[in-house]
């Protein structure tokens, strides 16, 4: 059975008890790694600099935090952070690239899942405005599961 290392133990222990509750479920029957929970406005403002957030301060900036960054964990390979081949031509690269990507996918709706049987409303950075269609997505978060107040 999976379970927590203690780097994403200490991570998720930054969250709301909710949040902790949901993914003490989750690591329950699927492989993942807690990345972060709360964040410094600092880091937040450089990631906000770096287009790789759209808010200079959000929900993992408070205490505590109303969101965590969690990602599916393969064994012997780790978060499998999808990688675009060079040259987009249809091969074993792609390919995995395509399952790569795939994969989170699965564990956020997953994880949206276990949150819907638990009556814990949350907001996925893959769905953004939770209408459980990806295709209308501009920005995608895919490892960001935020509480929903």
């Amino acid at each position: 059975m999976p379970s927590f290392s203690h780097i994403s133990k200490e991570r998720l222990n930054t969250a709301t008890y909710t949040l902790q509750r949901l993914f003490n479920v989750v690591i329950g029957f699927y492989n993942n790694k807690i990345i972060q929970g709360w964040r410094p406005i600092k880091e937040q403002l450089e990631l906000y600099n770096a287009g790789k957030s759209k808010v200079k301060k959000g929900k993992h900036n408070t205490v505590p935090s109303k969101a965590v960054d969690s990602g599916p964990w393969i064994p012997g390979r780790g978060i499998p952070w999808p990688k675009l081949p060079e040259g987009y031509k249809v091969d074993s690269e792609m390919a995995q690239y395509i399952k790569d990507l795939c994969q989170f996918y699965h564990y956020g709706g997953f994880v949206e899942g276990v949150a819907a049987a638990h009556n814990i409303p949350i907001r996925w950075g893959g769905d953004w405005d939770r209408d459980h269609n990806i295709a209308d997505q501009s920005f995608n978060d895919l490892v960001h599961f935020e509480e929903v107040s």
